[in-house]
């Protein structure tokens, strides 16, 4: 599934000119330093005179050493010389070409793409080599990209299974134990059972029924099965409605493991159309003044628009598949006891 840094260029490549991954492969070269980025290919060198294109733009290094490196803006853009100059001086320079020949020089850098290089390969980079990528955003800088990004999985939702112990003789279970991510007592859709040796790949644990309700009580929910209890070989199965922001992983990892996407390498079950469009939504409610039509006329083109998109791949991704929900209360039948004359 996509990670961050795919989020992010895509999102980038919908809500205004972007210079990066997933279209312009562009690194740092020979020459540049704290006060300057070199980059001598198309479209950062051009002969055509377009000293503004870049001009306060969000410049971003993802593989920058130092955090405090990763983002600058553009205050000067030479094209002739493919010299791009950042607002303030880095504590340290992109590593390019010219300044990482050493193992000394190489020694602080935890680039993933020096991976797949020796050192002798090392010595004459260029372009071809491991200079340090980096990125010329549209309207918005990586940490509101990727607070977007992160708010728009919150609109992406899962069907997910867990699986817990209930407490033996109860009627009633706290939910924040195994599913703390729970939004509402709406979102349980079914609840069912599989008994000590039992294997869910071989036995649908739904379809023996568990009646019951979702209780809020304060900031916890509760499973509440009526009169219906469980020893200590029953196994809860629960299908519920999840974020997708709750269900994030490490690379490597498992979903679920994380809440949010921190790391270029974080991951999420959510297709990259699906997340843009949700983020693009937010984008227009909070930064409408921005993402002005008449002022850029690459981006999608109106709030409407945007929710529209959205709302399409609900459907697509999540709509359609959603199961029915058959977590009910047990009905009784006979005369109700007003009908009888208690009260």
């Amino acid at each position: 599934m996509p990670n961050r840094q795919q989020y992010r260029a895509a999102l980038a490549m919908e809500s205004g000119p972007y210079v990066g991954l997933d279209q312009y492969d562009v690194r740092a070269m020979g020459g540049s330093t704290t006060l300057e980025l070199h980059s001598h290919v198309y479209p950062i060198q051009s002969g055509i005179p377009q000293q503004d294109m870049y001009i306060d733009r969000p410049l971003h290094r993802p593989n920058a050493v130092r955090s405090g490196d990763r983002d600058r803006y553009v205050a000067d853009y030479q094209p002739a010389d493919g010299i791009l100059v950042p607002d303030l001086e880095w504590t340290e320079s992109p590593l390019a070409d010219e300044t990482a020949t050493t193992y000394l020089d190489l020694e602080a850098h935890t680039y993933g793409d020096l991976e797949a290089y020796t050192y002798e390969f090392l010595e004459g980079v260029d372009i071809t080599g491991p200079g340090e990528r980096f990125e010329i955003l549209g309207p918005f800088d990586a940490p509101t990209m990727h607070q977007l990004i992160n708010d728009g999985l919150k609109q992406c939702w899962l069907v997910v299974e867990v699986t817990c112990i209930p407490t033996t003789g109860a009627t009633r279970h706290n939910l924040n134990l195994v599913c703390p991510w729970l939004q509402d007592t709406g979102d349980m859709l079914q609840v069912g059972v599989l008994y000590e040796g039992e294997n869910r790949n071989t036995i649908d644990p739904f379809d023996r029924r568990v009646y019951g309700t979702i209780e809020r009580d304060g900031g916890d929910l509760y499973l509440n099965t009526d009169t219906t209890t469980y020893n200590d070989n029953s196994l809860l199965v629960l299908r519920c409605l999840k974020r997708a922001y709750d269900h994030c992983r490490p690379s490597g990892g498992f979903y679920g493991q994380q809440a949010g996407l921190s790391l270029e390498t974080d991951e999420a079950p959510v297709e990259l159309d699906w997340l843009v469009s949700s983020s693009l939504v937010i984008a227009w409610r909070r930064f409408a003044h921005i993402l002005d039509p008449e002022a850029n006329q690459r981006i999608i083109r109106d709030q409407a628009t945007a929710a529209a998109w959205f709302s399409d791949n609900c459907r697509k991704h999540f709509t359609e598949p959603l199961p029915q929900k058959l977590l009910k209360p047990r009905r009784h039948f006979g005369p109700s006891m007003a009908m009888a004359g208690f009260r």
